[in-house]
């Protein structure tokens, strides 16, 4: 099936009825000011489904999530890309998939306004850096810090006159900057890697004393932000997830071993029995009790 994007939302930005069998979700659009837009967009496909869309020219700084869009809880990663000009493009989702986007658009010359920079040094910073720090994307892709969060939280709460909205905006904006200086510098800085892999080689080990982030950042030497940044770029996880992973890898081996002691072996991976199931479920692709069977 193939829709374009322009005919899925009515003008109140709920999916038209015509479509309502197929898909689900909503389109809120904001524009702020001019070179200002916030948009939230949420789809939920019960088919296989190929969009097409019209991407216009400009800076995005979009907070990516896998369901709605409500909170900060649901977002997941932030990607920022840079659109030299308006552009027709596709993208597919599958049958039960479902994609959320907090997204905003600057153009340019208004960011360049903001930043006392010209039009051509911001467009050439942004260039450089996504083909940089990019990994083989088309975009710089960052995971959701926790001073991104709370800056998040004020916007997703908004509730007052838009220009206030504009101005928690921009706080994501600068944040975000900030943030890519600091992944470029991550890139390049011998010192910083090796204290990073210390991180990595720390949670490799899960039933070592550092868990929180906060701890495991003052144990290597760099603070949360930069910890979170350098570890997504280079391990290509975030620190939650391969934490995550380690343990319930660390859980399997030790259930292989003794499986008569499941129960307090849930107990030490810091799991409650359900996150327990449902992690482990992700990760072998079988839950505990057949993994059992087949070990």
């Amino acid at each position: 099936m193939h829709l374009n994007m322009h005919d899925v939302y009515d003008e109140q930005g709920a999916v038209i009825d015509i479509l309502s069998e197929w898909i689900q979700g909503h389109k809120k659009q904001i524009p702020l000011l001019s070179g200002l837009k916030l948009s939230n967009f949420h789809l939920h496909t019960q088919k296989d489904i190929v969009f097409t869309e019209k991407v216009p020219r400009g800076l995005y700084f979009s907070f990516v999530g896998s369901n709605a869009i409500e909170t900060v809880e649901d977002i997941q990663s932030v990607q920022i890309h840079y659109q030299p000009q308006d552009q027709i493009g596709q993208f597919s989702m599958k049958k039960n998939e479902q994609r959320g986007l907090l997204q905003v658009l600057i153009s340019t010359d208004y960011l360049s306004l903001v930043l006392g920079q010209t039009e051509e040094q911001v467009i050439q910073h942004f260039t450089n850096m996504e083909r940089k720090l990019g990994n083989g994307l088309p975009y710089i892709q960052l995971p959701f810090t926790k001073s991104m969060e709370n800056l998040c939280k004020s916007v997703l709460d908004h509730k007052g006159l838009s220009i206030s909205l504009a101005g928690h905006l921009y706080s994501c904006l600068f944040t975000l900057i900030e943030q890519i200086q600091m992944l470029n510098h991550l890139s390049e800085c011998e010192d910083c890697q090796s204290k990073l892999f210390k991180a990595q080689n720390i949670l490799e080990v899960p039933n070592n004393n550092v868990f929180g982030l906060e701890e495991l950042a003052l144990a290597v030497g760099l603070n949360v932000d930069a910890l979170s940044i350098g570890f997504k770029y280079l391990v290509g996880q975030s620190i939650e997830d391969y934490h995550k992973q380690r343990r319930i890898a660390f859980a399997a081996e030790k259930l292989r071993k003794d499986p008569q002691s499941k129960s307090n072996i849930i107990k030490q991976s810091g799991f409650s029995e359900e996150q327990f199931e449902t992690i482990f479920t992700q990760h072998f692709g079988v839950n505990s009790n057949q993994y059992k069977q087949i070990h």
